[in-house]
């Protein structure tokens, strides 16, 4: 996704830059502009190097039909900085390159593309700063075009989540009354959707040739099978295929309510973090749609995963995911 590049590069300023991985230059050089105007995003946490702050979203219009990148830094006194930035989309769709080129100042500046087309099945973005001299690791975000539904029942959040991942995937979403009688929502003792009944009914309406869901638990006591299952979730969402993830609902920050026996589906559909040297990617926060009344929220992944979803499904520390 990059091209590394062995040279030193030299800034305006005349200061050498330390090589990280020295990204392939763009083919195009945009402008450094104020912050934009509070919008919907989906973005990394914001990393600090020498005092300076720094991150990049992707940012939607009101419709989310279209995308654009923006690559935000904040200095905490005068220094100076450059970006190169990508945006892409799965499914061989764009693929545009820009930059802003070496600014010195203490002022919070955005560079960002123009606005594009959001074709699915998913949209990534990443950028790489050089600030003060050195190359950052990049940073990255990753969303699909979104299709929220809001629940129509009290206890049809898993009809809710399942007709959400359908239209984001870009299938014709079945109604929820149709859904509820797959899932066997209202014929389970409390009116709950078992996980275990989410995979089959989202592959019944999918191609034999197309990614197939199944569910599990994630044992989040032992950090290796932690990350193993953040991973997975990542493999899906970089798919273009949305997680299910079931929650504790009134330890959720936007949730009114203690609610500590109710529990809760919430459909995972972004995420933002930073790609390390051999590639990787560790997401620090997760972009959710929660059924409840059709909204997205941005959340720590650990807030996510060992706050709200940890305990939701059989009381011991495992998370009940569907991905792909």
């Amino acid at each position: 996704m990059r091209r590394i590049l062995t040279a030193l590069l030299t800034l305006l300023t005349g200061a050498t830059l330390t090589v990280v991985a020295v990204p392939a230059l763009p083919a195009q050089a945009g402008i450094w502009h104020e912050y934009p105007s509070p919008a919907n995003r989906t973005c990394s946490d914001t990393r600090v190097y020498n005092g300076t702050a720094y991150q990049v979203c992707l940012e939607f219009n009101y419709a989310r039909t279209q995308v654009r990148s923006v690559a935000f830094i904040s200095p905490g006194a005068y220094t100076n900085f450059q970006v190169n930035l990508r945006l892409w989309f799965g499914g061989g769709g764009a693929d545009i390159s820009d930059s802003c080129p070496t600014m010195t100042t203490n002022a919070s500046r955005a560079c960002y593309t123009a606005f594009t087309d959001l074709d699915r099945p998913y949209v990534v973005t990443q950028a790489t700063f050089g600030i003060a001299g050195t190359w950052q690791l990049p940073v990255r975000a990753l969303d699909m075009r979104l299709s929220a539904k809001q629940q129509e029942r009290d206890n049809w959040c898993g009809p809710g989540a399942v007709q959400t991942t359908l239209a984001t995937i870009g299938v014709s979403a079945p109604p929820q009354s149709e859904l509820a009688v797959k899932l066997q929502t209202d014929e389970t003792l409390y009116g709950v959707t078992m996980p275990g009944r989410i995979p089959g009914t989202i592959n019944s309406y999918l191609s034999a040739s197309d990614w197939q869901y199944k569910w599990e638990e994630i044992y989040v006591a032992n950090g290796q099978t932690y990350e193993a299952g953040i991973d997975r979730i990542v493999t899906s969402l970089s798919r273009g295929r949305p997680v299910i993830v079931l929650v504790i609902p009134g330890k959720l920050p936007w949730w009114n309510s203690s609610t500590p026996t109710l529990r809760h589906y919430l459909t995972i559909h972004g995420y933002g973090g930073v790609v390390h040297a051999d590639g990787s990617v560790h997401p620090s926060t997760f972009k959710v749609a929660d059924s409840a009344d059709g909204s997205e929220h941005s959340i720590d992944v650990d807030k996510l995963l060992l706050d709200n979803a940890n305990l939701a499904w059989n009381g011991i520390d495992t998370v009940a995911i569907v991905r792909t």
